[in-house]
Parts: structure tokens; sequence; C-alpha cells
């Protein structure tokens, strides 16, 4: 197994750990040339270095690049801050439970806007009663728009993220739509035979695997929609263009 294939927080940690045995070796020839104890900032200035280097050289995304190259500074400056011990594990934590599945899955917390999820309400059918699942529903601004103008569809969503997942949870239950529900799951154990429609706004990672799920399991004719992400070899039925600042495009195959 590649580092690129390991969960790409256990990846970074272990690139630090390295990076950190190999200046500590290094450290006492350093202070002897130069003739000083290296400042401890600078120290970990060097490990940001070494490490954002070798992380870029693994092909990471540039946010991970920036993250390694401006962690082992920070540390240090929030440290001399004086600002108590227990905000540090508090912010981390909270980060962990937003961004779990960046964390995991290199997957971000990306927000389908308002003009986006109107687009979406014209792709479902109007003859037939549907299933609809948002996979990685994130807030479920989405889905419960979705489910206050289409009252009689279904909609699920499927989150793996705690935080997220219990706000959009909390936002489902006192919004009164009964048509909507949110699923605590791994989008990989989420069972997609009983949907007409997946929709996803992920990431370039798990394209190519989330379809060829979605082939396996989906009924023929039902419908897999990604926002702005693309499946390898595999050119969408139709592309929809929506009328916003960024240009989202829907793209759209029918299994």
């Amino acid at each position: 197994m590649t580092v690129t294939k390991w969960p790409p927080i256990f990846a970074i940690l272990v690139i630090q750990a390295i990076v950190f045995a190999g200046l500590s070796l290094v450290l006492p020839s350093a202070n002897a040339i130069v003739g000083f104890a290296i400042p401890v900032f600078w120290q970990m200035c060097g490990q940001g270095v070494a490490s954002a280097v070798i992380t870029k050289t693994f092909k990471f995304g540039w946010g991970w690049v920036i993250g390694q190259l401006v962690a082992p500074p920070m540390v240090i400056l929030a440290l001399a801050s004086g600002l108590p011990m227990w905000i540090y594990p508090t912010i981390l934590i909270l980060l962990v439970l937003v961004f779990w599945n960046v964390a995991t899955n290199r997957v971000p917390l990306y927000l389908t806007n308002t003009d986006t999820s109107a687009a979406l309400l014209k792709l479902i059918p109007k003859k037939k009663t549907v299933k609809f699942v948002d996979l990685g529903s994130g807030l479920g601004g989405t889905l419960r728009y979705l489910a206050s103008q289409s009252a009689e569809n279904q909609f699920y969503g499927v989150e793996s993220a705690p935080l997220p997942f219990a706000l959009s949870w909390c936002l489902g239950k006192f919004s009164g739509n009964h048509n909507l529900k949110f699923r605590y799951r791994d989008i990989w154990k989420e069972d997609l035979s009983e949907f007409d429609i997946v929709y996803c706004f992920l990431s370039p990672v798990p394209m190519a695997r989330l379809f060829a799920k979605a082939q396996a399991e989906l009924k023929p004719g039902s419908l897999f929609i990604s926002n702005s992400f693309e499946v390898p070899d595999h050119t969408p039925n139709k592309i929809v263009t929506v009328k916003d600042g960024r240009k989202t495009e829907l793209l759209i195959w029918k299994i």
C-alpha cells in the first residue's frame, strides 16, 4: 500500500513524524556548523518546509501541502501566545467532527447553492414518485429545499461527518418535512438499489468507485447526478449548466 492510498490524516502525521525524527538526528551537527543552538521556531519552519516538499512529492493536494508547511511553526506561535491549553484540543475536536470526510476520504465539505438546488428540482420526474438520495449531504440544505418543494417524493441524506450530520438531522426535524430522512452512514455502506436518483457533490477522488457502485446497485433507468466532478472514462448523457456565479455543471448519467 502506498502513502497516497492511506487515509490522508494518517499519511500527513506519518510524514511529519519521519521528518521530525530526521531533523532531530541532524540538529546537533547543524548547531555545530552555525555555532549556536537553532531556535525552536526556526526548527519548526524547517520541519514545515521538509514536510510540505515530501507531501507534494506524493501528489497530495495543495491544501494538504500548505497545511504541512504552516502547521509546525503555528504550533510554536500558538504555545507562545499563552492561551489556555484546553483551547487546542477543543479546536482540533471540532475540526475533526466537521471535516471528518476530508481527513479520511479526501472529500471536502461542499455545500450546494440555492440555484443548483432549484436545477435539481427540475430534474425530478413529475409522473411518478421517486426516492432521491444525496450522498455526502452535509448540512442538508439541498434536501430540505427539495422536500419542501416536492412533497410527493422521498428524500434521503447520507452523511458520515458527525457534526454536519447532527445539524442536518436537527434542522430536518424542525423543518416539518415528513418526506425527509437523514442517515449517519458511510456512503460505501449505503445500498443504492432503493433509490431512483443519486446525487453527489464530493471530489474527484471517489468518483470512479462511486459510479461503479451506482452501476452495480441502481435499477435500470435511474439517474446518477454529479455536481461538477466527472467520472473518468464515462461521458455523461446530459449536462445541465446552472446560471449561478460559478457556472455549476450537473453531470447526469442514466443507468
